[in-house]
């Protein structure tokens, strides 16, 4: 199993630039929390407190992993994630709720990669990130559920 980092230094390798992840999350100290341990990993972080910033975000540089909070002050960060898997479907997407049951709220048709229940241990975002990046050489694979 590769560690994160060695992850992380391949796909710069590969990629020629640094991960890129999107974290949508209306909470600006929690936010900021995830954009640091997200940097930690070598990944560049870029945080949206609103459904229309991660829109401006998504549409302005692609990225590799979205992170998204179920319950935005804007919109359904549940929808959200489905609007943006559909539009950017090389990107991974994980729904993240404070609260259980956001797995039952999506429609079904596109589902996100992953669904996490906070607070997620840096541990499992360090793992999303090299889930992420590993498997973009590997057609067809998913994330799984992470709870905890």
């Amino acid at each position: 199993m590769r560690t994160t980092g060695g992850i992380v230094t391949a796909f710069i390798g590969r990629e020629g630039r640094r991960p890129r992840v999107l974290l949508v999350e209306d909470n600006l100290a929690l936010g900021q929390m995830l954009l640091w341990c997200f940097e930690e990993t070598g990944a560049r972080a870029e945080l949206a407190g609103t459904c229309a910033a991660a829109w401006r975000l998504a549409r302005a540089v692609a990225h590799d992993l979205m992170l998204i909070d179920a319950d935005l002050p804007d919109g359904d960060g549940v929808a959200l994630a489905e609007s943006l898997a559909e539009a950017y479907p090389q990107t991974r997407i994980a729904l993240c709720s404070g609260r259980h049951g956001v797995q039952e709220r999506h429609s079904g048709l596109i589902a996100p990669d992953a669904f996490l229940i906070k607070p997620v241990p840096e541990h499992r975002l360090a793992a999303l990130l090299a889930d992420a990046l590993d498997g973009r050489d590997q057609a067809g694979d998913t994330l799984e559920s992470i709870q905890e």
